[in-house]
């Protein structure tokens, strides 16, 4: 990558933090940590993978970040543990705003935040026409929800394009969409290593063979999709040239489509109530409903990662796609357990448990991290590879 590309002016300007999601900082959750467990690992998957350099290993601590943190995001989704977060928008809440969209949008369209830096940077110079009206075709494209702004698209994982992914056909979403013009990565800081197209690329691909839907690429402003507000008294006073026919035709349209606005306007929240409802009772079909009457208290309680409860609650939305879901989960070779609990002090999300005196890992809450398998003295922890019908109640 160009030198030029990293001036301090133009990264303070073009800052893929720099966004909605606020001015907070992304920090490491201590308790989900390897660096952090009873036996600590040596774990640096987010060191190595920041693009400057802000996150510094600390020796049996969790990683700290530096102030020179892009607040991109990438690392949210390298962290094998979900253990990183964005103080001012938690995973939760990103993926309450992705879900909120897909029940208002038919076509959703995600961007990055620098996408609209550089036409910001673009109109300070001395042609600006036309980044002034790609920005406002973007505007006009996040006010009607049909424009979803992340810091980064690299800090999406698999499990969010697949959620997001599988809303189509079962709720208002008919087409995801990426807008990302050619080179822009390129260009970016956040992909200094150059590692965020790739990761990026990887999770899109994983998600559309999870969900088999497929994402679409947009490098130009004017294909975002827009949602058209209907307009009688505009359409009638326009200079576009048409036939009586088409007039009358146009007219007809526009005014059903008003109509259809208004109905769809008054039915709306009524209609989003019912449809959060029935995600809900969803949940019932999969082993969240267990999780959720778990009498385990204390420290203890097996932690579900936000990343691993977005995908179960999914896949009890659309059953069908759960054969299509393909993961790695640890399991024991009960003729090498010793029942030593090596394996659980170093666990961070007590995914495992002893049953008559093997230890074992629940499928749930075990994200296939290999911190088990590298602490076990007897080789008795692997990989299992298992699909998405595990998380499914048998009832």
């Amino acid at each position: 990558m160009d030198e030029y590309t990293l001036d301090p002016e133009l990264v303070k300007k073009c800052n893929p933090g720099m966004s909605d999601f606020g001015s907070g900082n992304v920090i490491a959750l201590t308790s989900q940590c390897l660096r952090n467990a009873k036996e600590p690992s040596d774990c640096q998957i987010c060191v190595e993978a920041c693009p400057v350099d802000a996150l510094m290993p600390m020796s049996k601590q969790r990683p700290r970040v530096t102030t020179d943190c892009l607040k991109c995001g990438f690392c949210i989704s390298i962290c094998p543990l979900n253990a990183l977060v964005a103080t001012t928008r938690t995973i939760q809440q990103i993926l309450r705003l992705i879900l909120q969209a897909t029940l208002r949008v038919e076509q959703l369209t995600f961007t990055c935040q620098r996408s609209l830096a550089l036409l910001r940077l673009e109109a300070e110079s001395s042609e600006p026409d036309l980044a002034l009206t790609d920005l406002e075709l973007l505007t006009q494209a996040q006010t009607t929800e049909n424009l979803f702004v992340l810091p980064c698209l690299g800090m999406l994982p698999p499990e969010l394009w697949f959620t997001a992914l599988n809303e189509i056909g079962i709720s208002e979403l008919q087409q995801l969409y990426v807008y990302l013009p050619e080179q822009q990565c390129s260009l970016c800081p956040a992909n200094c290593k150059g590692q965020v197209e790739e990761v990026l690329a990887t999770a899109i691909e994983t998600a559309e063979q999870w969900s088999k839907q497929s994402v679409e690429l947009i490098e130009e402003a004017s294909e975002v999709p827009q949602y058209h507000h209907a307009n009688v008294r505009e359409y009638l006073t326009s200079d576009r040239e048409v036939d009586r026919r088409g007039v009358f035709t146009g007219f007809v349209s526009e005014l059903k489509r008003s109509w259809d606005e208004t109905t769809r306007s008054g039915n709306r929240a009524q209609d989003e109530t019912l449809r959060i409802q029935a995600r809900k009772q969803t949940i019932n079909l999969t082993l969240l409903a267990d999780d959720l009457k778990s009498t385990i208290t204390g420290s203890e309680k097996p932690i579900i990662a936000p990343f691993r409860q977005a995908l179960v609650e999914a896949i009890g939305r659309h059953p069908e796609n759960a054969g299509n879901v393909e993961l790695l989960v640890s399991e024991t070779d009960d003729s090498r357990c010793i029942g030593c609990q090596k394996c659980l002090s170093v666990c961070p999300l007590h995914a495992r448990l002893m049953i008559d005196g093997t230890a074992y890992a629940d499928p749930l809450y075990c994200l296939g991290c290999s911190a088990c398998i590298q602490a076990c003295p007897k080789q008795a922890c692997s990989f299992i590879r298992i699909t998405g019908q595990t998380y499914l109640r048998d009832d």
